[in-house]
């Protein structure tokens, strides 16, 4: 009679236990449910306060030089902590410069992020590669949709995958040591919607998306343990590459070619290098990839602005102007609310 009151009273610590800790789970998700409802209100308020989004414009004014130095230093600095988490999972960082924005088409943001994007490189001892010369003698109508937008064209996505087909040659025996256990890995290691598979009508060139259940632009699942050489390719629109289905894309052509590797494409549109930082930091780094590929077209300095920051960022923070940001923007558009 005494063990059966004990085992009674058991079970009721039991229940009683567990019920205490559903309450609290609930606790917790209604507070984060909260906390980001009212991230976002602010978010919102600020796209609210500063709507433009300013792009060559602050190359074209001699008064924004401090700012545009000013997004530099940002550029770098993730670029740096970049670095330093490629370095910890010993895989080989390598910087791409590819786009079809060349020549007669050629951008401010191209024409000051070349440079600046090789330098930095070289000083903080990364690999560099500038593709633009080999980009420049293609027929840019036969390599890109239209040539005023740059988005690669199917011709475009191959050229791509040609170049960079050298730089996998040259890392061709490159391997990490650094393995992470299944316990410690997310459910996805890109920021695409998971499973995704729809074509999109809502644009000037409808195209077909497809994602993994891993949240990457590709048709299969990573699996592990990893038997095979594997390359993580990071980037903005170059690397996503819109209006082409997913057979057609860079990456895709390479993971044709290369059967002996894993190709990861973890593009996104409107990406910059402090969301590279984030997004290998968080998830892709994950993938325990051997080399990591970013592809830039200069351009994507002009995204630190913070406007641009405060509507494509995808790190969960709001980014108040400084003054030079502020200053350039009421000079630029007269006014704000």
């Amino acid at each position: 009679m005494h063990n059966y009151s004990l085992k009674n009273l058991s079970a009721v610590l039991i229940a009683l236990l567990c019920i205490l800790v559903t309450l609290e789970s609930c606790d917790l998700k209604k507070h984060r449910s909260i906390n980001e409802m009212a991230f976002r209100a602010r978010r919102e308020k600020m796209q609210e306060d500063f709507p433009k989004i300013p792009h060559d414009e602050i190359l074209q004014q001699f008064t924004a030089a401090k700012l545009y130095t000013e997004l530099e230093d940002r550029y770098k600095a993730a670029l740096i902590n970049l670095k330093a988490y490629t370095d910890r999972d010993c895989a080989k960082l390598v910087m791409v410069i590819c786009t079809p924005q060349v020549g007669k088409f050629i951008t401010p943001g191209n024409t000051y992020g070349f440079p600046f994007i090789i330098k930095t490189c070289d000083n903080i001892g990364i690999d560099v590669y500038d593709f633009t010369p080999k980009v420049l003698a293609r027929d840019v109508m036969e390599i890109t949709q239209t040539p005023e937008d740059g988005s690669w064209s199917v011709a475009g996505a191959k050229l791509m995958a040609d170049l960079l087909d050298t730089v996998l040659r040259k890392y061709d025996t490159q391997r990490s040591s650094r393995f992470i256990g299944d316990q410690k890995k997310p459910s996805t290691f890109g920021d695409l919607p998971p499973n995704q598979d729809e074509t999109l009508d809502d644009v000037s060139t409808p195209y077909h998306i497809k994602s993994n259940s891993q949240g990457l632009r590709m048709d299969y699942d990573i699996t592990f343990p990893k038997k095979k050489q594997t390359v993580l390719v990071m980037g903005g629109a170059k690397v996503f590459t819109p209006y082409l289905s997913n057979d057609a894309i860079a990456t895709a052509v390479l993971q044709k070619r290369h059967p002996d590797k894993i190709i990861i494409n973890a593009g996104m549109l409107h990406y910059t290098m402090d969301d590279f930082e984030t997004l290998y930091k968080e998830k892709a780094r994950f993938t325990e990839p051997d080399v990591v590929i970013v592809v830039s077209d200069g351009d994507d300095i002009l995204e630190e602005y913070f406007s641009h920051r405060n509507k494509y960022a995808r790190s969960m923070r709001i980014f108040a102007p400084t003054p030079a940001e502020e200053e350039f923007y009421k000079q630029l558009y007269n006014s704000y609310k």
